[in-house]
């Protein structure tokens, strides 16, 4: 729903700056048929441009590091459970409090109003329409209604409503011939297309204004036709002889629809020169302004000089080099005191406090928070943190677990379960036993007298089948200027001091674009942190499903 949103809000930054360029160079020119198209092809645009996706590859120098974030497996858990506190609290009972749902609320709002402002454009066009049954059609095609009351003297398609009773057989044949204009140009069609837009956008005030610049270009084009034929004194001596008999149906043309003086004046202003079509030229950096703005992402391709890497790696807590040089192959344990070459940089690694002078990083994963959805009752020994929970729903790593009854050690942050089910969000896997033993902070679990596997890691989505998360959604991101979404949501763009974070490793950068279907993550400026290991680079890309990382113009002075 939120993308939707945010689609909407691109769509009215790209009314703002076509309607401003209209505004600032094409108002007062008299190519009234350009800019006519100018107005309604902007407005499409505008809803085309949020949604198009282009990809720009530019080619850096790079040395290329795989496998910077090879998390080692986590055994799994099977301790017996925590011996627990007898309860000192007494017993109370609490509803879940309802969250609000903002983002449901504003889509809701922006639906309802959407579609009542429909519900009158098809109650107006109904309403029209009825008036249509009895007509007489003259020799120029156009069908001719007798209305004293309400709109007359104006069109709708070749439908022309007028006031025979007050209005000379002169002053008729030039409103038929204003009025033939409007029929033979479909002005009617465009108005029609501006009041769905304005469905679509009721929010924008931008549109509001499009529709009345676009109705004042039909008057002007259909002024312009007419004044040709009969002059351009008598003609508008007749608009101030009608101004009086105004409507306010949207959806017809009115003879004397205001501005009545910009009309007159337009009529006597001259005429612009044919070099001034240049102007519309000027629509192309706009138009590919925007398109850069919202429709492409840039890709950096590597191009390997020098010392070509397979990479660092993290082994059973050490930092491994893989590789080769111009002199042969390297390979083994980084050690401290020792510089390493490369295309971009000179490695030296830190020493550290080892009988063997190695690196032994470990990188650290982020304990799992759990959060509790309902329960009917809770019980709980305050001093010690250890809550009591019958009837119990609790949600972490996007798995939901029903439990009759749940035990939970907030300190140590260890939950035993009892006749439960735990299976993911989207329902594709279950677990049912009637005993599970949680150790969140090693983000590992143990299943007794239960259907499928005897124990898994919560955290390791690739090499068990009982998996309950989905690897996407444990990749956690935030940007401080903005987060945008691809249609198939797919693809996650963050800019501005942008960070992501997954399983104890962090990224952050000036952007960082996420892929969910191929899970790698490109970030400019990067900075890579796990644990106490911090490595800098121009850019990098990051795979998490392969936990393996490229660098690309790296610099490895830290």
């Amino acid at each position: 729903m939120m993308e939707w949103l945010i689609y909407l809000l691109k769509v009215t930054a790209c009314t703002a700056l076509f309607f401003g360029f209209y505004l600032l160079f094409l108002r007062k020119l008299t190519f009234f048929k350009i800019n006519r198209f100018y107005l309604l092809g902007t407005l499409l645009l505008s809803f085309i441009i949020p949604v198009l996706q282009f990809e720009i590859k530019r080619e850096t120098v790079v040395t290329e590091i795989q496998d910077s974030a090879n998390v080692p497996e986590l055994k799994s858990f099977n301790a017996v459970p925590v011996p627990l506190v007898q309860p000192v609290m007494p017993e109370y009972d609490r509803q879940a409090k309802p969250e609000i749902n903002w983002p449901a609320i504003i889509y809701a709002v922006y639906v309802g109003v959407a579609s009542l402002l429909l519900l009158i454009f098809l109650w107006r066009l109904l309403n029209l329409l009825k008036y249509t049954g009895n007509y007489t059609k003259n020799s120029k095609g156009l069908k001719l209604i007798s209305k004293s009351v309400g709109f007359t003297n104006c069109s709708f398609f070749n439908y022309v409503f007028i006031d025979e009773h007050n209005i000379s057989q002169p002053d008729m044949a030039v409103l038929l011939k204003h009025e033939e204009v409007h029929a033979r140009q479909f002005h009617s069609a465009d108005k029609m297309m501006l009041i769905i837009f304005k469905c679509i956008l009721w929010f924008n005030p931008i549109v509001y204004l499009y529709d009345k610049a676009l109705g004042q270009v039909h008057e002007y084009e259909a002024d312009e036709m007419t004044s040709n034929a009969f002059g351009n004194q008598a003609y508008a001596n007749l608009l101030l002889k009608l101004a009086i008999s105004r409507s306010d149906m949207p959806l017809i043309h009115n003879f004397v629809k205001n501005p009545i003086k910009d009309r007159i004046k337009m009529l006597f202003h001259s005429k612009s020169k044919n070099m001034k079509k240049l102007m519309y030229l000027l629509t192309l950096p706009v138009v590919a302004g925007l398109f850069w703005l919202f429709a492409v992402q840039v890709v950096y391709a590597n191009k390997l000089v020098g010392l070509k890497h397979e990479g660092l790696s993290v082994q059973d807590g050490k930092i491994l080099f893989m590789g080769t040089n111009s002199v042969g192959s390297v390979s083994g344990e980084i050690l401290p005191g020792k510089i390493y070459k490369t295309a971009s940089a000179l490695y030296k690694p830190r020493r550290v406090k080892s009988n063997k002078e190695v690196l032994t990083d470990t990188l650290k994963l982020k304990p799992v928070e759990p959060k509790i959805i309902s329960y009917r009752k809770m019980k709980g020994d305050v001093r010690n943190q250890i809550f009591y929970l019958e009837n119990a729903v609790m949600e972490f790593m996007n798995s939901r677990l029903e439990a009759g009854y749940v035990e939970f050690d907030h300190i140590n942050n260890k939950i035993l379960a009892r006749n439960a089910s735990l299976k993911t969000l989207d329902g594709k896997n279950t677990i049912k036993s009637t005993l599970f033993t949680f150790d969140l902070n090693k983000g590992s679990y143990r299943v007794e007298n239960g259907e499928g596997k005897t124990g898994g890691n919560i955290h390791d989505a690739e090499r068990k089948k009982d998996l309950l998360i989905n690897l996407n959604d444990k990749v956690d991101y935030v940007a401080k200027d903005s987060v945008k979404m691809s249609q198939d949501k797919l693809i996650v763009s963050l800019f501005g001091n942008a960070m992501l974070s997954y399983n104890g490793v962090k990224l952050s950068g000036s952007k960082i674009i996420y892929n969910k279907k191929d899970n790698r993550v490109l970030v400019n400026d990067a900075i890579m942190t796990s644990g106490d290991t911090k490595i800098k680079a121009d850019s990098l890309i990051f795979d998490i499903k392969t936990k393996k990382t490229k660098l690309f113009g790296a610099d490895f002075n830290h």
